[in-house]
């Protein structure tokens, strides 16, 4: 029962890796822009959910829809005065990842001067509950954080399908020279992908917050957990970068039936490093991508 235990704490504590990881999915996708500054983006809405608390004690999971679309704005606007001048059209990389690297760093070093360094965990009281199912342990904030990353995954993948602007991020990941012909404003396209990306971590980190403590620096493991999803997956696979952010938070639950906890991201990167020897391109990857 150890072991099951294990399984289903992995898989709720996945998929809020999973949402956090299908926002830089979708903005290396769409633009192929390695984005650094994505777990530090992930703090800041962290931070921006804890002040939703301590303030007017909005609970973490109402302030949801609020802390997306400020960080969705948030993310235009950095694309349309940052990023988007730097990237052009797919070029000049050295160029992006400095950049992003430089954006992370200004994030952390700001949180740092208006916070400090000592992490912070909220107090809620309506979230503290669980209960056994079968004699599974079952967390309730755990459970509310991937209750709604199986409810945001469902509303991007009917969103890419089935709107007119979804669909133009997807034509502009397949070809964006062919996207340009069709009359499709990749500027804006663009703009937006890299807000709805960084508006998908910043749930990610809402739903977080509500059991993960807070901090300036909390952003940089949770990069590394991105990175290793997005590539397991599948670089450019939005649904790729959801199985690899499930398939680690198994693994790092799992590995401390027989490990400890703080080698649980050994584990994570070995079966990284044995699917990619297998599968280069990933789980999920192709010649011809598709978000």
């Amino acid at each position: 029962m150890t072991v099951v235990q294990f399984i289903v704490t992995g898989l709720l504590v996945g998929g809020v890796y999973a949402l956090i990881s299908s926002g830089l999915g979708l903005i290396f996708g769409v633009m192929r822009i390695v984005n650094f500054a994505q777990g530090d983006f992930m703090m800041l809405a962290m931070f921006a959910s804890y002040l939703f608390w301590v303030g007017p004690r909005i609970n973490p999971l109402l302030s949801v829809p609020i802390v997306f679309g400020v960080f969705v704005l948030l993310g235009i606007i950095v694309y349309r005065y940052l990023v988007g001048p730097v990237a052009g059209h797919r070029e000049n990389h050295d160029a992006q990842v400095i950049l992003t690297l430089g954006v992370g760093l200004v994030l952390q070093n700001v949180m740092l001067l208006a916070f400090g360094s000592t992490p912070r965990l909220m107090s809620i009281p309506a979230l503290e509950f669980g209960f056994n199912v079968g004699g599974v342990y079952i967390d309730g904030p755990r459970l509310i954080g991937f209750i709604a990353a199986a409810v945001t995954a469902t509303v991007l993948f009917w969103f890419l399908r089935h709107t007119i602007l979804g669909r133009a991020i997807r034509a502009a990941s397949e070809n964006w020279e062919a996207a340009t012909y069709m009359g499709i404003n990749l500027r804006k396209t663009y703009a937006v992908s890299f807000g709805i990306g960084i508006g998908l971590t910043a749930i990610g980190g809402a739903a977080l917050s509500m059991y993960q403590p807070v901090g300036p620096f909390v952003g940089l493991n949770f990069t590394v957990i991105m990175f290793a999803a997005v590539v397991l997956g599948g670089l450019g696979s939005v649904s790729g970068a959801f199985v690899g952010g499930v398939i680690i938070g198994i693994v790092q639950s799992v590995s401390q039936v027989w490990s400890p906890s703080t080698l649980a991201n050994v584990y994570v990167f070995a079966i990284f490093l044995i699917v990619l020897l297998v599968r280069p391109q990933g789980l999920f990857g192709r010649k011809q991508r598709a978000i």
